[in-house]
């Protein structure tokens, strides 16, 4: 991911202009890792730009930014479109002076001179970017939905400074770093650090949630909600064929938009999502290339923790369609490593038990790798939950309509379908067999709880996610609430390496698609999968069950190779939020998923004492 950053002021003075310079210029270093191909600053008009780039394609990139048509509109960031061919043929049809050539950067502009500000949503791919207007004094930042590309800013007065890096952001000036955000603070220590997605962990640095708008001019400041997948009609009547088929266009033309000529890294599981995307990859690279696929296969697994299969499938998959594979055993990584000692310096505390293990991952990947494709959102898009789908059709069409759905799939797969109503659920832990429910932290302070109702935010967060979406309201929550966190965390920000992860299953039109999609059957066992990999992959993956994964968690404990305990120095910053003596008692009882809740403040802890002990953030 190319890297980006810029500081505009409404009213720029002489003075000023020399105070931005600098600014930019460290701007410019914190960037500089993101993109090793080219470096360039840019002062004009009471703006101060720095870009460092990162080739990758397959779409033409601009080599230099700011990029502008006109001298009056100029565009500072990333932009990867899907769809290119249709885009350009519907700007010819509507006049602009466009060819094949043309760089995605100039192609947003072209879209933004015909159709204004208001159609960004519109435009399919991802996006994290800024429309500048130097005459109108007006500054645009658009983030698109997935939220795969971050956007952190710095509002002061009448200046902004921004950039898809938080390091860059953190080295403005007049910032106190030692500024906490005691909401952040709050929903990390509750497991829920992206709970308000706009807050960073810095009093005054925020974030641009994705699907927002953030305008700046002489009138005021306003980063506001802009963008949403919409909520359409069902396919209820098609024919299976015909869906079937309008998937696997849909998919193909997913995985073909994201994959480069370059060198790729695909992250493979024996699961049903990233093989399909690894067989689209292949087919794609083979139908237009006689060369070397440059494609290359990874999975990770916890050996000799627990033997899984996982890595053995992966491997006969990737040998199958002729791909190089690496099994990577992550047991060695301990829970916590890296968090205060690790080679890169997290410029925000993680959630993740295993901060670790990205870095040794991403560091094992084929050295010409700038991209790698996952599996990412098919988990969460293709959720098997039916019961909010029957009652949509009751209401909608007559209970005869539900029961005929229901009792149609049960008579032909033998089987009920996955409801998700929770009655299960409910049932195992009436006998005990089940996950208790979710209990509040006995180890956050009573004061703390008291002033920002903390007990009323956990029970919320640990509740079931809800949306508006008639029927499918899980899977519509989950893409707006989890998944951008998930994909900004994979971005190099946080990786430290300039490596850009690309999930085929976030492509908006794609997305589109499924939501309209009946959960019975489609979704149950992620029949649609199944049916339409029928013939490209083996039938031992294509009809395998889901597979869950044992909590190496609990393995590294059980193997005395690490035990949870909370640091020796705790910051003062947590200080009258954190009653200590009762979370060192809780860490040595928890089991299964409590002790991932108890160890948030350790996590923190350790990162603030990194931070405290250590000038690496300035």
């Amino acid at each position: 991911m190319s890297g980006f950053a810029g500081i505009v002021r409404m009213e720029p003075t002489l003075e000023t202009a020399e105070v931005d310079r600098a600014a930019i210029a460290r701007m410019a270093d914190a960037i500089a890792f993101r993109g090793p191909d080219a470096h360039q600053q840019f002062s004009r008009d009471g703006a101060s730009f720095a870009f460092s780039m990162l080739t990758i394609g397959p779409a033409p990139q601009a080599a230099e930014q700011p990029v502008t048509l006109d001298g009056e509109t100029f565009f500072l960031g990333e932009a990867r479109i899907d769809g290119r061919d249709e885009l350009i043929a519907k700007l010819k049809q509507h006049g602009s002076a466009i060819t094949p050539s043309s760089t995605d950067e100039q192609l947003v502009l072209h879209f933004v001179s015909r159709f204004g500000i208001a159609s960004l949503p519109e435009l399919d791919g991802d996006f994290s970017f800024v429309i500048w207007k130097p005459r109108e004094r007006r500054l645009f930042a658009f983030r698109d939905l997935s939220g795969t590309r971050p956007f952190f800013y710095l509002k002061r007065g009448g200046r902004v400074a921004f950039s898809n890096t938080l390091q860059a952001v953190l080295t403005v000036g007049d910032l106190n770093l030692s500024d906490y955000d005691q909401q952040f603070i709050a929903n990390f220590l509750l497991g829920a650090p992206q709970y308000d997605p706009e807050r960073t962990i810095y009093e005054d640095v925020r974030r641009l949630p994705a699907g927002s708008l953030l305008e700046f001019s002489a009138l005021g400041f306003s980063p506001r909600s802009f963008a949403a997948y919409p909520i359409e009609e069902p396919l209820l009547d098609a024919p299976d064929v015909q869906l079937i088929d309008e998937f696997r266009r849909l998919f193909v033309q997913a995985v073909r938009d994201r994959l480069p000529e370059s060198e790729t890294a695909i992250l493979l599981s024996a699961g049903l999502d990233s093989t399909s995307i690894a067989a689209a990859a292949v087919g794609h690279r083979k139908s237009h290339t006689t060369g070397p696929l440059r494609l290359s296969a990874f999975t990770v697994d916890f050996y000799p923790l627990f033997q899984e299969e996982e890595g053995f499938l992966a491997q006969d998959l990737s040998a199958s369609l002729n791909l190089p594979f690496e099994l990577i055993h992550v047991a060695s990584v301990l829970p916590m490593e890296g968090v205060d000692d690790g080679p890169f310096k997290l410029p925000e505390p993680t959630d993740h038990p295993y901060p670790g293990l990205q870095p040794f991952c991403i560091s094992r990947f084929h050295e010409g790798s700038r991209v790698f494709l996952t599996g990412d959102g098919g988990d969460e898009i293709l959720r098997a939950e039916g019961a909010p789908f029957l009652r949509y059709l009751a209401s909608r069409f007559g209970k005869a309509r539900a029961a005929t759905v229901l009792l149609n799939y049960v008579f032909s797969r033998g089987r009920l379908p996955a409801l998700g109503a929770g009655l299960r659920s409910s049932f195992l832990r009436m006998m005990r067999k089940g996950p208790l429910a979710p209990v509040f932290p006995a180890w956050i302070a009573p004061e703390f709880e008291k002033k920002l109702g903390l007990r009323e935010r956990f029970f919320e967060l640990t509740s079931k996610p809800w949306s508006a979406h008639p029927f499918h309201p899980w899977s519509y929550a989950k893409l707006l609430r989890f998944i951008p966190p998930l994909m900004e965390g994979q971005d190099a920000t946080f990786s430290g390496r300039p490596l850009e992860a690309r999930a085929p299953f976030l492509d908006r039109r794609l997305i589109r698609f499924l939501l309209r999609l009946p959960p019975i059957p489609w979704y149950m066992e992620k029949e649609l999968l199944r049916r339409a990999q029928c013939g490209l992959l083996p039938d031992r993956i294509r009809r395998r069950p889901k597979a869950f994964q044992l909590d190496p968690l609990q393995l590294h404990i059980a193997a005395g190779k690490w035990f949870p305990r909370i640091p020796a120095r705790r910051p003062a910053v947590l200080d009258g939020l954190v009653d200590w003596p009762q979370l060192d008692n809780l860490l040595t009882t928890a089991t299964n998923n409590e002790l991932y809740v108890h160890l948030s403040p350790v996590l923190l802890a350790l990162w603030l004492n990194a931070v405290e002990n250590s000038n690496w953030i300035q």
